[in-house]
């Protein structure tokens, strides 16, 4: 999971492209049809972000003249909003789906079989990246077509900040204390390692992550039932975690800082020289007006979190960061198939790869990032995100949605101290309920 950036958080901030609907008869009744006679086609979604919508839904509505798409963007409740419209039967025709809310979605959604063959033509998921695929298939049917992934965890940073206290990226544990040090011992009032804790998404991320440096893959056996979260492996995947508050490697206070918007504001304001971030904000450094636009001019840059617990691997995690499906209660559902190919596999695929927010759902894509990027580094950071993407060692997320929340809980119990091993027991008491 994630939440864009913007400087100023609405509760449900709303992108109409291309066309504006009145309201007709009611407040929440929309029309179906445009003046000129065109089938308005509803999508809903926590992303992309309002310049990547607009371009993308401008190029599909140029493309024909049969639909024309209006994407309704959330920028951090989506998941409510959605269930409270679903449940009313006021949902969209396009619905936006993380891969956790999959499996909660699956009896609501068009199974993807039943439209992609007319809408992409045949042969159109030997196009896919695997993973994505495998993460929108649940019991041999798949019910979503994934649009990009996205990966954990990283280190951004500050090229600039970091050559003036002559710290290079770290890639282990002794250099990442190292650097943590040399920039407290500046004087300057600066956070040399950012984490956001207090959203318990990111808390999981690089949980998992951790898991597979002490121990890789043995996650996934405790997620499928064969291992428990109270063995060994994962008892001390949660001492490293509690460690890197006690000593301080992340930020004080960072129980209290959200990633978005406190994370992002103090590394944007150069308040930070490292956040602990997704893939995603490769966006953040494209071109010369987008770097304006957030008032920084320093060069960035990306590198796998670095391996705390004692190796040299640096794995990343990643999960399909968005997939769409089709409601199956919309009335415009040929519409909605159509705008999917479009955006899976189309023209609409290159027009959002090309604005960094995600990397490709499909195998081929031609995206210019030399054009893009304004410093040989960055370059090389974009590059090297894509590559450990394809390389990711799992997913992202947990699908049981009540074990992510107890998880999610429970780590932040254990950064402030509690005795991991009891903390991971509930964890472990909810799978085995879960499990019944």
């Amino acid at each position: 999971m994630k939440f864009k950036k913007t400087k100023l958080v609405a509760a449900a901030s709303v992108l109409t492209l291309s066309a504006f609907l009145a309201a007709c008869g009611g407040e929440d009744e929309q029309q179906t049809k445009t003046k000129d006679g065109k089938t308005i086609v509803t999508w809903w979604g926590w992303a992309p972000q309002p310049e990547a919508g607009k371009a993308v839904v401008d190029a599909f509505n140029d493309s024909q003249d049969k639909y024309v798409v209006q994407f309704k963007r959330y920028s951090e409740d989506y998941e409510k909003q959605l269930q409270v419209a679903m449940l009313s039967g006021k949902g969209p025709d396009i619905i936006g789906l993380k891969e956790p809310m999959i499996q909660q979605y699956k009896d609501r959604v068009v199974p993807v079989d039943s439209y992609m063959d007319k809408a992409a033509g045949k042969g159109w998921k030997d196009k896919f990246v695997e993973l994505g695929i495998e993460q929108t298939t649940l019991d041999g049917k798949q019910y979503a077509v994934p649009i990009g992934f996205t990966g954990q965890a990283y280190l951004m940073y500050n090229k600039t900040m970091l050559d003036k206290y002559g710290v290079t990226p770290p890639k282990n544990y002794k250099e990442t204390v190292s650097a943590v040090k040399k920039i407290k011992d500046s004087g300057d009032k600066v956070i040399p390692l950012m984490l956001g804790a207090k959203d318990a998404w990111i808390d999981i991320d690089v949980y998992n992550v951790l898991s597979h440096q002490v121990a890789p893959g043995y996650i996934q056996k405790v997620l499928s039932g064969e291992a428990k979260w109270t063995d060994d492996e994962m008892v001390k995947t949660a001492q490293i975690w509690q460690d890197l508050f006690k000593d301080k490697v992340f930020q004080e206070g960072a129980l209290g800082l959200a990633t978005y918007n406190d994370g992002m504001n103090q590394f944007f304001d150069k308040k930070a020289a490292m956040w602990v971030i997704g893939s995603w904000e490769a966006h953040s450094m494209t071109t010369k007006e987008k770097k304006e636009k957030w008032k920084i001019d320093d060069e960035l840059g990306f590198v796998p979190l670095p391996n705390l617990a004692g190796g040299t691997e640096q794995p990343v995690i990643a999960s399909i960061d968005m997939a769409l499906g089709v409601n199956k209660e919309s009335k415009q559902q040929e519409g909605a198939a159509e705008f999917i190919a479009f955006m899976s596999q189309g023209k609409g695929q290159e027009v959002y790869m090309g604005e960094f927010e995600m990397a490709p759902g499909i195998k081929d894509v031609k995206v210019d990032s030399d054009a893009a990027f304004t410093s040989e580094g960055e370059k090389e950071s974009y590059k090297m995100l894509n590559d450990t993407l394809a390389k990711a060692v799992a997913s992202r997320g947990i699908r049981d949605t009540k074990l992510n929340d107890i998880l999610g809980k429970e780590l932040q119990n254990i950064a402030t101290g509690q005795d991991p091993k009891e903390s991971l027991q509930r964890v472990q008491d909810a799978a085995d309920q879960s499990a019944k």
